[in-house]
């Protein structure tokens, strides 16, 4: 086949996957941008000092509010450490909070459905609270670095230098007209979350076009559908590993390996562990909480994944 084929094949599974997603991609930006102007991140990460059940509970919800994709999660995971939150607080959080972000949840959703992408945020939710139990108890065993005694004093700021210049952006804009921030504040935001995640996301739309135009779904269903209902979720692991997308780009990848017969199990590995094992984030941990944090997170966070994802490949 002709070179210009190939890339006319190409170009037109590009044009398919953006007339897909944009609609979604754009309702994901507007409820970011909105509940960035609207919701104190700083009010929302002020309570992760412990290492309960309730710290670790309070961590994993606050990652459906803390709008921020893999990428953005990292130095608020780093901070909340530093200013006293516990190794597992912070930790599931980091885990947590990609998943729950809402512009990639509104981008899968447009590949997979509306219910099943509420069965992979539950499901998603209930690894990082499931780990940050197993961390915390690592750590109160002393069998990883424990976090820095909590010093600072209630309402005190614990946040990155990002999310600090996103809080006073927000209360700038608290004596505004509520017109005002619906509309100007809100699209500024919007421009602003767009420079963080928009190259993650045509990086995931550049693969997933690649995919789309050239993997024969017979071979993804095959190796990757629901018929292997445990070895297409270990197949899937060392191929979500060495993708360093954010969580946005991984959400496009995976909705796309879906539509070509790949299995719901697989979808979750595809974003759990290609969050879950990216270097970047693999590398701030192992310096800003040591080796041993890094190691017991990518191994719990992993087989928890994988476990689970077996069982939605079972349950549906």
């Amino acid at each position: 086949m002709p070179l210009e084929n190939y890339l006319t094949l190409y170009f037109n599974a590009l044009f398919e996957l953006f007339k897909q997603v944009w609609l979604y991609f754009l309702l994901g930006l507007v409820i970011s941008a909105l509940i960035q102007e609207f919701v104190s991140t700083k009010k929302l990460l002020l309570y992760f000092g412990g290492n309960d059940w309730a710290s670790l509970l309070r961590a994993t919800t606050a990652g459906l509010f803390v709008s921020v994709c893999s990428c953005g999660a990292i130095p608020i995971a780093a901070t909340l450490r530093k200013r006293g939150a516990s190794t597992a607080s912070a930790l599931t959080f980091l885990l947590a909070a990609p998943w729950g972000g809402l512009l990639h949840v509104f981008l899968i959703s447009g590949f997979i459905g509306v219910k099943n992408t509420i069965i992979l945020l539950i499901f998603s939710l209930l690894v990082a609270f499931i780990v940050g139990l197993i961390l915390a108890k690592f750590e109160n065993s002393g069998m990883i670095e424990k976090g820095i005694p909590k010093r600072h004093r209630k309402g005190e700021k614990v946040l990155c230098v990002e999310c600090m210049d996103v809080e006073h952006m927000r209360l700038k804009h608290e004596n505004e007209k509520l017109s005002k921030r619906i509309f100007y504040c809100t699209t500024k935001n919007m421009w602003q979350i767009f420079k963080d995640v928009g190259k993650y996301i045509i990086m995931g739309l550049l693969i997933a076009a690649a995919l789309k135009a050239f993997a024969p779904s017979d071979l993804v269903s095959t190796y990757l559908g629901n018929g292997n209902r445990f070895s297409s979720v270990l197949i899937a692991v060392p191929i979500s590993a060495v993708l360093e997308l954010a969580s946005e780009g991984l959400a496009v990848l995976g909705g796309q390996l879906y539509q070509l017969g790949a299995s719901l199990g697989v979808v979750f590995i595809v974003m759990m562990v290609g969050v879950a094992t990216d270097i970047t984030e693999l590398s701030m941990i192992w310096g800003k909480f040591g080796r041993k944090c890094a190691i017991a997170y990518l191994l719990t966070a992993t087989s928890a994944a994988v476990l689970f994802a077996w069982w939605i490949n079972l349950m549906f």
